[in-house]
């Protein structure tokens, strides 16, 4: 979930890291318009294989090699058992679907969009006044559905860095 858009919209390359390497794997790198910019690609990312496996993982970018997800680190040390880390699993990528099918039913169909850049598109055309009344049940379903999602993510599958 960290590489098809469900936990992150964006990797962030170093300032250290060459974007033109990355570029050579594949990889659509972009850069910010802030003042120092900064690159990045979007996800899902183009590596992530119909299998779920890494295409360029011995050369992944430092923020993949550094992510440490909550769920694997706790199994891992024996904090919780494998299958309660693949009930969490599970659980997040239910609640994931559940938001996939109200971002479709809201007519937002761009899966090569991270689901939190699919949901801030719907939510701009709410605001614009682009869907009809009829669609608010279905945002304020949606917001839930992200809301919980979000909620899991924090709990669960991201760590805080060490200082």
């Amino acid at each position: 979930m960290c590489c098809d858009g469900t936990l992150f919209d964006n990797v962030r390359l170093g300032a250290d890291e060459d974007a033109a390497a990355v570029k050579a794997l594949g990889l659509p790198v972009r850069f910010s318009r802030a003042k120092v910019p900064v690159a990045f690609f979007r996800q899902p990312c183009r590596a992530l294989g119909a299998d779920c496996t890494c295409s360029v993982y011995a050369n992944r970018p430092a923020q993949c090699r550094s992510f440490e997800c909550g769920v694997f680190k706790a199994a891992e040390s024996g904090d919780i058992g494998y299958e309660s880390a693949h009930r969490l699993v599970k659980q997040a990528r239910k609640r994931a679907e559940r938001a996939r099918k109200l971002l479709r039913k809201m007519g937002e169909r761009d899966e090569g969009l991270s689901l939190g850049a699919r949901f801030r598109r719907v939510q701009r055309w709410v605001e614009s006044g682009e869907v009809d009344a009829a669609a608010g049940e279905t945002f304020a379903a949606l917001g839930l559905a992200m809301h919980q999602l979000d909620l899991l993510a924090h709990r669960k599958f991201y760590t805080e860095e060490e200082v």
